[in-house]
């Protein structure tokens, strides 16, 4: 659970942000309905179930997108009907609920919803006059306020999403050839075992080595090396599918994760690598580089460092019998 709430700022904010919902908007539903005020208590008990629901769901599936931008737009409707029935006592809800709606959804769908919230008011405030403001002066400041905080909110929520985005960027990624590092190969892997388990997809694991590649930087330099391992990454991509993923396992060597494949076509798919690095990676002395590629079919009930030690020991017995071939276990 702890990690869940490390990894996904949506999940963690739905759950902060209906906790809170539960804290502060159930008591009022509670008192409101004890004290005949039917219209809000119901409207409060909608918006306290509607985070309940949208949570667990979130949590359940994984996906936080629809949960969250269905809260939100319960949110903006609740405020609604609480400004509606309560006039200038219920604009006070208002403020905090866009910062919760900046907190559920990206930053631009908020903003909209904000938008057509504030809208809304307007239109209710015009069609009602002062049901919800008691003068055009107090409405236009309202307007003002809650549009200057919506601006900020705006670029604050946005600006937080780029810095997340950039840092799960640098976690996960290899800094010198954009591949995958090897902190998202253990858990890709740790993913395909538990879709091995329960849904019977079948992966394989090819474990490359650039051969003689120390020479290349004893006799060109370490920057050259940087680049033949730079330019490796693309043309590892273009002869795989879309599906498949290129990870840096350290160094001069890089694991490709294939999914729904068989032995055979794993044994064709890591001959194409092979072919591809020898015919597209061109020496600085003129001559092509070569790959030694060891592979593995994940097994049932096997744990994924039980597999990725196999695709290495397959990789080790491809460079013992002369390099630039290929085993598969």
């Amino acid at each position: 659970m702890l990690k869940r709430f490390k990894t996904d700022f949506y999940l963690a904010m739905l759950t902060l942000v209906t906790t809170l919902i539960v804290l502060c908007i159930l008591p009022y539903a509670v008192y409101r309905l004890y004290t005949g005020n039917y219209l809000v208590g119901f409207a409060d008990l909608v918006v306290v179930l509607s985070s309940l629901i949208a949570t667990t769901v979130a949590w359940r599936s994984g996906d936080t997108v629809k949960p969250g931008v269905f809260m939100a737009a319960v949110f903006c409707i609740g405020v609604l009907v609480i400004c509606f029935a309560l006039g200038i006592d219920g604009l006070f809800w208002v403020y905090p609920f866009m910062v919760f709606i900046f907190f559920l959804v990206s930053p631009f769908r908020a903003f909209i919803l904000l938008l057509l919230l504030l809208i809304s008011l307007f239109v209710m405030a015009n069609v009602f006059p002062n049901r919800v403001f008691s003068s055009q002066f107090q409405m236009m400041a309202f307007f003002v306020t809650t549009g200057v905080t919506s601006i900020f909110a705006f670029i604050f929520a946005y600006r937080a999403q780029v810095q997340r985005f950039e840092l799960h960027r640098l976690a996960t990624t290899d800094g010198l050839t954009g591949a995958a590092n090897r902190r998202t190969l253990n858990d890709r892997l740790a993913i395909a075992v538990l879709e091995m388990s329960k849904l019977e997809r079948p992966y394989g694991l090819l474990l490359l080595d650039l051969d003689h590649f120390k020479q290349i930087n004893d006799n060109h330099g370490h920057k050259q090396g940087d680049e033949i391992l730079v330019k490796l990454v693309p043309v590892l991509q273009s002869l795989l599918r879309q599906s498949d993923q290129v990870f840096r396992f350290g160094g001069e060597e890089f694991v490709v994760l294939i999914s729904d494949v068989k032995p055979a076509m794993l044994l064709v798919l890591a001959e194409k690598l092979r072919a591809g690095v020898q015919q597209q990676m061109v020496l600085p002395n003129g001559s092509y580089m070569t790959t030694s590629i060891g592979g593995a079919m994940l097994k049932p009930d096997e744990e994924w460092e039980s597999w990725l030690h196999r695709a290495d020991m397959a990789l080790y017995q491809a460079k013992h019998q002369g390099r630039n071939q290929v085993v598969i276990v």
